[in-house]
């Protein structure tokens, strides 16, 4: 066992991630994701449905709104001749209009509030909601990036063993830097240790699991310990001679491929670094068709939980995709990430929309404006003295 760790530990360190989950939802961002993945892989129709729901969640309340505005415009027009007569009584003098004209409001039941009250109900529910469909898209955004890792991280541990060599070492004191390690009441602890180990000559990539169990037991039954319930920790090599001396003829070629690739490099390759080149291409090509087959766009839009704007790219830097993932636990590693989305520079640098979204939503809302402010026009004519 000694000499096959010795010989791990002499070949090539590849750090890999195997990632569970992308963060925690609440419970309204459970039910969006519910709504929206209700539909599997047609996200974007996920996301309509969504946005009908969630405008039949406030129908009563826009029904009620519209409801009360259309009274509150039948009192307008009933006042009207009494507010025309006032505003001729008071033409010079706004605050005593104000006051006469509040008397007249309140004699004939005319209130804003009840039609304002449903709207600001409404605002508070798109809040929250909006809020929380902002956490499901950076969620959904980092799963697939997670499952990018995962892909390359599987690709690569293919090359090594599908079984393993175990030991489990003896009940020894826990020392650190020539300390004894003791409990929180005082009691000194001893570990005991567990290896895993999946390597034999020929496999490209060899690896440990390893796992330590800590007690203050010094007597404790070795056989007895429940391991599932201890975390592992796992150390991955990439083995540079059976890369090299492999007789598979295509392996031969894409190292070839490799050293040529690199030939005028000015600083010349090693061994290892073609070895590890040829490992880790397998894992980008993972990475790449886990992309291709789970990615998310809709329409135009690349990635549809990005911006529809031509700055963003459908597969961002690693800077820009933490920071669009605030909400969202990140656990790769900036030198990682690079590795993963290695094969996909074309999306690091392609638009991810053309803001047809953006002038969609400027050109509805001015829309609403001029609609509110027509009809609204005949009222405002009545909120001041002179009628301006």
């Amino acid at each position: 066992m000694l000499e096959i760790l010795s010989s791990m530990v002499t070949s090539n360190s590849i750090e890999l991630f195997f990632i569970e989950g992308a963060g925690g939802l609440n419970w309204i961002g459970q039910i969006v994701r519910w709504i929206i993945e209700l539909f599997g892989s047609y996200v974007g129709l996920g996301i309509i449905v969504f946005t009908l729901v969630l405008k039949l969640i406030t129908l009563p309340l826009d029904v009620y709104s519209k409801s009360k505005m259309r009274k509150n415009s039948l009192k307008m027009e009933k006042m009207r001749p009494q507010l025309e007569k006032l505003q001729k009584q008071y033409q010079n003098d706004q605050q005593a209009y104000n006051m006469k004209m509040m008397e007249l409001y309140k004699k004939n039941g005319y209130s804003m509030f009840g039609a304002c009250l449903p709207m600001i109900v409404t605002l508070v529910i798109f809040f929250f909601v909006l809020g929380a469909f902002t956490s499901y898209s950076q969620y959904s955004n980092v799963r697939v990036y997670n499952g990018m890792a995962n892909a390359y991280s599987e690709a690569i541990v293919a090359f090594a063993p599908d079984e393993g060599t175990e030991s489990v070492s003896d009940v020894t004191p826990y020392v650190l830097d020539g300390v004894q390690q003791t409990d929180e009441e005082g009691n000194p602890l001893y570990r005991v240790t567990k290896t895993v180990t999946y390597f034999d000559e020929q496999s490209f990539v060899a690896y440990t699991d390893l796992q330590n169990f800590y007690t203050t037991d010094a007597n404790i039954d070795v056989s007895s310990i429940d391991w599932s319930a201890v975390e592992v920790t796992s150390s991955y090599y990439i083995q540079t001679q059976a890369v090299l001396s492999s007789s598979d003829e295509n392996v031969q070629a894409a190292i070839q491929a490799i050293r040529d690739a690199h030939a005028e490099d000015d600083t010349p390759w090693t061994d290892d670094m073609v070895a590890e080149e040829y490992v880790k291409q397998a894992g980008r090509e993972a990475a790449e068709s886990y992309y291709d087959q789970n990615k998310q766009g809709f329409l135009w839009v690349k990635n549809i939980w990005l911006p529809d704007v031509s700055y963003n790219h459908p597969v961002q830097g690693y800077d820009d995709f933490r920071s669009s993932a605030s909400r969202v636990n990140v656990e790769i590693t900036s030198d990682f990430y690079e590795e993963v989305t290695a094969n996909l520079s074309y999306e690091k640098g392609a638009a991810n929309g053309y803001y047809v979204l953006i002038v969609i939503s400027i050109g509805t809302m001015f829309l609403s404006q001029f609609i509110v402010a027509k009809s609204n026009k005949a009222q405002n004519e009545l909120q001041t003295a002179d009628g301006r």
